[in-house]
């Protein structure tokens, strides 16, 4: 938006300075003989190229012709301009364009609890799908323009931002101030290096997942205040051997992200307040969800497969498998945030 008013801007001064100085000179040529309203009338009617008729007695002024001709030459490429310039942002959909993106930013700004995702690479693309896939409000911000536009053509309701998402002001407009997740997921370890301590200065409270590919970059990315750092290619050889030694289990756990609509594995924080607090997995009668393990708060450590007896503490967080619609029943219980 703030480049149309810049164009417009240009372009309507541009044509007032022309319209003003040709409107003034015919009335100084003409040593008051005609009216500051005929020199403005005929100063139109000449760049807009209509030309009715001169000014009376305009023959027998010196130079009158003279100047109108070079009215001509000078003023109508400037009106031409101008109207080039206001027929491209209709036609072109440049207002309409600029329409959206304001209204989109508004949009931004109220969002709260939304996740950024920086970068709509080989990484980011997938990121974004699985947060569209289970509906949660996602801004993605990438310098490349024709990478932001490819992702708005298959998702015309998506609030992106092309611009460099190191920039504090970028991370601003994605209103990062009341974002629950960063990801950076930018191609190179120094740009997600720099975004994740851009980030933690913005919101010192916000998850980041940063991307790394060289292993002696992870361990910077955690002192620059990433909460995880992610290696897809160490993830992806430990999934290859995966592969070879339990395919089966492989494609259990991949079946089962797939059917988004079926079961999953989450997991449900236990809050100081919560009511689930001081009681057994036997007394909350999760009949229909399996609890998979129970990480504890004091030394991060796991109990697999708990039993009916097992006591929940505050800050324990359940590890369990359900389907959407109960897991999320079951965290609304716990008093936990989605």
């Amino acid at each position: 938006m703030e480049e149309l008013r810049t164009r417009l801007a240009t372009a309507t001064l541009a044509i007032m300075l022309v319209v003003a100085a040709s409107s003034l000179g015919m009335y100084i040529l003409g040593g008051g003989r005609w009216s500051p309203y005929e020199c403005f009338y005929f100063t139109v009617i000449t760049l807009t190229t209509v030309g009715f008729s001169e000014l009376p007695g305009m023959a027998g002024v010196e130079h009158a012709r003279s100047f109108a001709m070079a009215m001509l030459v000078t003023g109508v490429g400037t009106f031409l301009y101008f109207a080039s310039t206001l027929t491209a942002i209709i036609i072109e959909g440049d207002l309409q364009r600029a329409f959206k993106e304001t209204r989109m930013y508004k949009n931004i700004d109220k969002l709260t609890n939304h996740i950024i995702v920086c970068g709509a690479g080989s990484t980011g693309r997938h990121v974004l799908q699985e947060l569209v896939d289970y509906n949660i409000d996602t801004v993605l911000i990438d310098i490349d323009p024709e990478a932001v536009e490819l992702y708005s053509e298959t998702h015309p309701k998506a609030m992106c931002i092309v611009g460099d998402a190191t920039d504090d002001d970028i991370l601003e407009k994605a209103n990062i101030k009341s974002a629950r997740g960063v990801v950076a997921a930018m191609p190179g370890d120094k740009e997600n290096l720099y975004l994740t301590i851009s980030a933690r200065q913005a919101n010192p409270k916000v998850r980041i997942v940063a991307r790394g590919s060289d292993l002696r970059v992870l361990e910077k990315l955690r002192k620059a205040g990433a909460d995880t750092v992610v290696s897809p290619n160490y993830i992806g050889g430990l999934r290859m051997v995966s592969e070879l030694l339990r395919p089966k289990v492989v494609r259990f756990l991949d079946d089962m992200r797939k059917d988004r609509s079926n079961t999953r594995i989450d997991e449900v924080d236990v809050p100081e307040a919560s009511t689930f607090v001081g009681r057994s997995l036997q007394e909350l009668r999760m009949k229909d969800i399996l609890v998979l393990a129970v990480r504890h708060a004091a030394d991060v450590t796991y109990t697999y497969n708990p039993g009916a007896n097992f006591i929940l503490q505050p800050g324990m967080t359940l590890v369990v498998m359900g389907t959407i619609g109960e897991v999320d029943a079951l965290r609304l219980k716990a008093g936990s945030a989605p």
